[in-house]
């Protein structure tokens, strides 16, 4: 009986405080994998980061709540293509419920970026969202030469355009244009970001630095990251968030915590890293 509570506080959870609670990662966008050697790896810290994104890099995290694993996401650099003619990289994230919470809150949500390879910004944003009974499947494109923002819902078949501002980013590759920078401990950045056919400002302040020692994956000097997000993206529309990235050269995301009004708290956390490879220069 206790653990039918719990779950059911799981799915009010989600019900009550975002469409998208389950597209957790910003983090996820922001080694080994699960089979990695036994021996422990140190990450070591690195003033500067690779300033690279990696082909091939796979991040998985599992969700849990109150103790219980509820879920999985799996971000992976997927390949690189062409939009308008720019060469980009296509990142997809998969977000998935578990068994135990489907019968409840069922939740499968497949998010793509493309973003450019030379300036790091998104050229297009892709979200397909089911999330117990809501669902949409919607497509924005960003002109960032002409600063114009194309919408298109697959659903409905509207469309919208809108003003976008300078080098603006999507949900998911604000968090891979931040893994790029140099982020160091009490420090702010400010991010322009697109999400909900609107313009936002991404503010991230950084905190203090502690270690971290992630099972199967190793051990890292890591800084606080608190995002103070404005918008209905990968996190929840209430609640404080807080997350961890490794100062190693990848500033890889470790651990993220949301902690929901009246209901408690919700942990993604790194459960496997396969760190791709570079491109040729």
């Amino acid at each position: 009986m206790k653990i039918f509570r719990t779950l059911v506080n799981v799915g009010r959870a989600m019900k009550s405080n975002t469409r998208c609670l389950w597209g957790v990662l910003f983090f996820c966008g922001l080694a080994f994998s699960a089979h990695a050697a036994e021996t422990e790896r140190i990450f070591p810290r690195s003033e500067k980061s690779a300033a690279k994104i990696f082909l091939g890099e796979k991040i998985k995290f599992e969700v849990s709540y109150l103790g219980i694993i509820v879920g999985e996401a799996e971000s992976v650099v997927k390949e690189l293509v062409k939009v308008d003619g720019r060469e980009v990289f296509h990142i997809e994230i998969q977000i998935r419920s578990r068994p135990i919470l489907d019968w409840i809150y069922k939740v499968r949500d497949t998010h793509h970026t493309y973003i450019d390879a030379e300036h790091f910004y998104s050229l297009r944003y892709e979200k397909k969202i089911s999330e117990g009974r809501y669902g949409t499947d919607e497509v924005m494109e960003y002109d960032q030469d002409k600063h114009l923002g194309r919408f298109y819902s697959r659903k409905d078949n509207s469309r919208k355009e809108m003003f976008i501002p300078k080098q603006v980013q999507d949900q998911i590759s604000c968090c891979y244009w931040l893994r790029l920078q140099d982020v160091r401990p009490d420090s702010k950045i400010l991010i322009p970001v697109n999400a909900d056919e609107k313009n936002w400002d991404l503010e991230v302040v950084t905190h203090g630095v502690k270690e971290m020692k992630i099972d199967r994956v190793g051990v890292f000097q890591a800084v606080e990251v608190e995002p103070i997000i404005m918008f209905e993206g990968f996190f929840v529309r209430r609640g404080k968030v807080r997350g961890w990235m490794s100062l190693d050269e990848r500033r890889i995301p470790l651990q993220m915590k949301v902690k929901v009004p009246v209901l408690g708290e919700v942990v993604a956390s790194l459960t496997g890293y396969e760190p791709g490879q570079s491109l040729a220069n």
